[in-house]
């Protein structure tokens, strides 16, 4: 049998998810074959916790079966992620050979061999040395394309100088550099759900994606459309969490995170009843080691006055309290187990001490098995990102930042994923963080469907002002940034716009009446005609096309944005002038805080003034306020 028929056999107990991974390597397949370059930068696009793994081992044990030997799989610098990566691919790929990264000394037999060779790495420079210093002088890689399947691609992958002023690159960039330059042809997989550093790398980089493939979930997947609505979902709990507040040691532990630990033993007491033993709860407070040391206290705490109240407080007002989180959780699983059954299995759980408390950071060396027993979870960095956690069902999250960057906090929601209980599933968490979270899914979603138009060679974020797509020393210093609110005119217009500027207002004022103020309010389609009369800019002074995809971006994700038109005539302004509205025009412009306006003047192109001679049309445009258009150009 083939390694993909292996491969592909152990799903056959998910056929939707077995023909997602189907469909993700013939398509693979099919576009790889018309690329032809020595280095190739390939997004493979995904969502988070949506089995992007499985979806790239199907892609490498297809190439197999096409006789390509030589596979690098990089993983975030974490051991236990590590650990976790090489045990799956140890578990999927049968008949491969599965090196880590101390097993260097075993390549070059293992290459004599006629097995395919995965090689596991971190993203430590360490690592990296290490192997790039085995493998450059073996000239007989030469002879070998490799595939190289960067995990997590957006992290720690990309050259962190960018932004700065030295023409020195940073170390793991630099030495995945000189691994892509090992063999013959290198196809370099990036893998990722947060693909906004790849995507906004300038035309010139070398890490920017040569082509995006985007993989649908399959349909148990619950993700931030389900988790991150408006209005919310069922699943939240609104909590009130103050940071400052968890340092005082003699405060009590939080209501908030008592009711969440009470959630989360009646769902591992509903699910032993049903003959599962195994469930998750994630804390994520902070980045900060201190903050998971006194949360774990808090929860170890929690435990030990749970088992007292049982064993000698009053048992009526712990069952008042569990009924009230089991009516709660009956409201969207009404066959869930009755009250004094999940009374009863919940003091079994507790008396026996079935709770095991991990807390997961940089300082911690515990090995965990997160898919036996019933686990609370406790940390910040470490679990964000790439680590799966299985049967997750009450997550509790209070961790903001100031300027956060919109890839890293979306990484977070480690709640995602297809073997959740979905009727039990319970997400603690701040009301202001929860509306920043719907307003990453809204612009999740902008992406996947730009990464779905085969056309799309260009990509557009919006969030938040206060919110950056990824960290800016990744970005070239001079990026492109459309700030919302801001009016933006051209120093250099196209001055012969006159006539089909003419023509397309013509049509408009047929069709639409302005307003008291002069005002036209214009459907998406005739905006967009509007803008594409306008004539032809340098992109450095006035991107036109940046314009044209915000409108057309905001007129799906934010329906409610409206299109402003605003037409002035007979205008006198000189050349070069430092702005271009007038102040009443200004303060118009500005009334409209949440829409789209595009203001028009008339010129007299007066050479005296600096012009051509001619009269033409001037656009200036404001975008909707306290938004960042970011464009990957």
């Amino acid at each position: 049998m083939s390694y993909f028929g292996r491969y592909i056999n152990q799903f056959d107990q998910d056929l939707d998810f077995k023909d997602s991974i189907l469909k993700t390597t013939t398509t693979f397949i099919e576009k790889s074959k018309s690329i032809n370059k020595n280095y190739i930068n390939y997004l493979l696009l995904g969502n988070v916790q949506s089995g992007k793994t499985a979806q790239v081992l199907g892609i490498i044990s297809q190439l197999a079966d096409l006789d390509i030997k030589l596979f690098f799989y990089l993983t975030t610098d974490s051991v236990d992620l590590q650990s976790q990566t090489k045990s799956r691919i140890e578990e999927n790929l049968l008949d491969f050979i599965i090196l880590d990264e101390h097993e260097y000394h075993l390549f070059d037999s293992s290459m004599r061999g006629n097995k395919p060779i995965m090689v596991v790495l971190k993203k430590n420079s360490r690592v990296l040395k290490k192997w790039r210093d085995h493998l450059i002088n073996n000239d007989y890689l030469k002879s070998y394309q490799s595939y190289i399947i960067d995990d997590e691609a957006d992290a720690a992958s990309l050259n962190t100088n960018r932004a700065k002023k030295t023409s020195k690159i940073s170390t793991i960039n630099e030495l995945l550099s000189d691994i892509k330059e090992l063999t013959n042809q290198c196809f370099f997989i990036q893998l990722t759900a947060t693909p906004q550093s790849l995507l906004l790398q300038h035309n010139y980089s070398s890490w920017k994606p040569d082509e995006v493939q985007y993989f649908e979930p399959g349909k148990n997947y619950i993700g931030g459309n389900f988790i991150y609505t408006d209005p919310p979902s069922y699943v939240v709990k609104f909590i009130d969490f103050d940071i400052s507040e968890i340092y005082d040691e003699s405060a009590e532990i939080e209501y908030d995170l008592i009711k969440a630990i009470l959630t989360f033993i009646i769902t591992c007491a509903d699910f032993r009843i049903n003959g599962k033993n195994n469930c998750n709860f994630m804390i994520h407070p902070s980045h900060k080691t201190d903050i998971h040391s006194i949360f774990e206290d808090k929860v170890k705490e929690s435990l030990n006055q749970l088992v007292y109240n049982i064993n000698y407080s009053d048992k009526d007002y712990l069952k008042n309290e569990l009924k009230e989180v089991w009516l709660d959780l009956k409201r969207t699983k009404p066959d869930i187990n009755h009250i004094d059954d999940m009374y009863d299995k919940f003091v079994e759980i507790v008396q026996e001490e079935a709770i095991k408390v991990l807390t997961l950071n940089s300082k911690s060396d515990d090995e965990f098995k997160l898919d036996k027993g019933f686990n609370i979870l406790i940390g910040g960095n470490v679990i964000s990102r790439g680590l799966t956690i299985p049967k997750l069902q009450t997550v509790y999250y209070c961790r903001s930042s100031k300027k956060p960057n919109a890839d890293n906090f979306w990484q977070h929601s480690r709640i995602f994923g297809y073997d959740r209980e979905k009727s039990l599933i319970r997400l603690f968490m701040p009301q202001y963080v929860y509306k920043f979270f719907t307003h990453l899914n809204d612009a999740n979603n902008a992406l996947i469907e730009q990464a779905l138009d085969i056309h799309n060679n260009s990509y557009q974020f919006f969030y938040p002002d206060n919110v950056s797509p990824t960290r800016k020393n990744v970005l070239d210093k001079n990026f492109y940034v459309v700030k919302g609110g801001k009016s933006y005119f051209p120093l250099f217009p196209d001055e012969k716009n006159l006539a089909i500027v003419d023509k397309t207002i013509s049509s408009i004022k047929n069709y639409y009446s302005p307003s008291s103020e002069g005002v036209f309010e214009l459907s998406t389609e005739d905006m967009i005609k509007v803008f594409k009369s306008l004539g032809d800019f340098n992109s450095i002074d006035w991107n036109l096309d940046t314009f044209i995809r915000s409108v057309n971006t905001l007129s799906t994700k934010r329906p409610t944005t409206k299109n402003k038109l605003v037409l002035r005539y007979d205008r006198n302004l000189s050349k070069g002038t430092g702005t271009m509205l007038s102040p009443d025009d200004r303060r118009l412009v500005k009334k409209y805080k949440n829409d789209i306006v595009l203001t028009l003047y008339l010129i007299k192109g007066s050479q005296a003034k600096g012009w051509a001679g001619e009269d033409f049309w001037m656009p200036n445009i404001k975008l909707p306020d306290a938004l960042d258009f970011w464009d990957g150009r």
